[in-house]
């Protein structure tokens, strides 16, 4: 019998039965008060997806847009969270419906939306660290637009910096992630993720791609991106900055550590050191 059915009726299930990394997540509607709710539910033999669960459960936020978690679940073999739904659609999806000769004013409007809960994070001193279109949620209703970070899986307090695994979004992590140089991290990690999300729904596609793994976490290390034809000239010089790097000429465990630290976090000045910043600069095209 499913966990939740004292309480809960099953709506849909929203993860893919497939997913085995990750485990499920559903859509749950609560029985006295009718509220809408995420359930997410992982073996606890996939210690991975666990430790990752077990730390989403940590981040419960005040800040409208950012996770609130209602409660947790767990026995023997199972971990469970119960958190707050966030409707709307990811922002891939609901890029697809903006036409193009509407895409700068959408754009400046979900970045003005996403200002004041990238400020949260940076006033608690927490990188979300796994910045992709399909963890930022947009709702359009009525002529008003609402944004929501979410899967928090990933996220750390930077004051308190976490012992583990590399672990990190191919294609959208910054240098420091990829290294999992977390010292090395600041508000300007979460906002590089950011620059190339835009850069993805722009062009198309992701910079540095490789059809072999190992290959495109180097070249994304190693190389400066390059602009996309697709994405016009003002757009460009605002996410060139966000996304600065340092260019290895060694590769990073042939150097020392004190090394590294030194020339991730030079890289890291040229970004926008915070998310008004890079608001502004958006605002400005």
């Amino acid at each position: 019998m499913e966990v939740w059915k004292e309480n809960f009726t099953l709506v849909r299930q929203l993860s893919r039965t497939q997913s085995k990394r990750f485990g499920q997540s559903f859509l749950l509607q609560e029985k006295s008060s009718k509220k809408l709710v995420v359930f997410k539910l992982i073996d606890k033999s996939n210690s991975i997806g666990y430790q990752q669960l077990k730390n989403e459960n940590i981040f419960t936020l005040s800040q409208k847009g950012l996770p609130e978690i209602l409660g947790s679940f767990e026995n023997e073999t199972q971990f469970g969270i119960y958190k707050k739904y966030e409707e709307g659609e990811t922002f891939d999806l609901f890029w697809k419906g903006v036409k193009r000769s509407k895409r700068k004013e959408k754009l400046e409007v979900v970045i003005n939306n996403l200002q004041p809960l990238f400020q949260h994070l940076e006033e608690q001193n927490i990188t979300h660290a796994d910045i992709k279109p399909e963890n930022i949620i947009v709702q359009e209703k009525n002529g008003k637009l609402d944004c929501a970070l979410i899967d928090f899986g990933l996220a750390f307090d930077r004051t308190d910096l976490p012992n583990r695994k590399t672990l990190f979004q191919l294609g959208y992590a910054s240098p420091e992630l990829i290294l999992n140089r977390l010292d090395c991290t600041d508000p300007s990690t979460d906002i590089f993720s950011l620059c190339l999300v835009i850069y993805k729904l722009w062009s198309g596609k992701l910079p540095l791609s490789s059809p072999n793994p190992a290959m495109m976490t180097q070249l994304q290390i190693t190389y400066p991106i390059e602009k996309a034809w697709k994405i016009p000239k003002s757009l460009w010089k605002v996410l060139e900055k966000g996304l600065a790097k340092h260019r290895f000429m060694l590769p990073a465990n042939k150097m020392t550590k004190q090394e590294v630290s030194i020339a991730l976090k030079e890289a890291n000045k040229k970004r926008y050191g915070n998310f008004s910043d890079f608001q502004k600069a958006i605002n400005s095209i």
